[in-house]
């Protein structure tokens, strides 16, 4: 028995307008992941006996952060929590 493996490959062109939205997506990504990763490091220098955030912590601090930082409301909230679980997992 042989198994065969089928893929599909897909190019996309986005326009000036879908660029520029994907670089704030992943912007805002890459500004999540810090925001979060500084938070964990200084709740770990404040209390070392503290346990590493959980992912459903993490998601509950979007929130907070999206009212101090406005410009993250221009980005997906799956995105955003997409990245608090693969910071988690990390």
């Amino acid at each position: 028995m042989t198994i065969v493996l089928k893929g599909i490959k897909l190019r996309l062109y986005p326009n000036k307008q879908q660029q520029a939205q994907l670089w704030q997506m992943f912007g805002n990504d890459r500004f999540v992941w810090n925001q979060m990763l500084d938070m964990a490091k200084q709740r770990y220098q404040n209390n070392p006996s503290s346990q590493f955030i959980d992912q459903y912590g993490m998601d509950a601090l979007l929130k907070p952060l999206k009212q101090e930082y406005p410009f993250l409301k221009r980005s997906d909230s799956t995105s955003l929590q997409v990245v608090n679980h693969n910071l988690y997992q990390a």
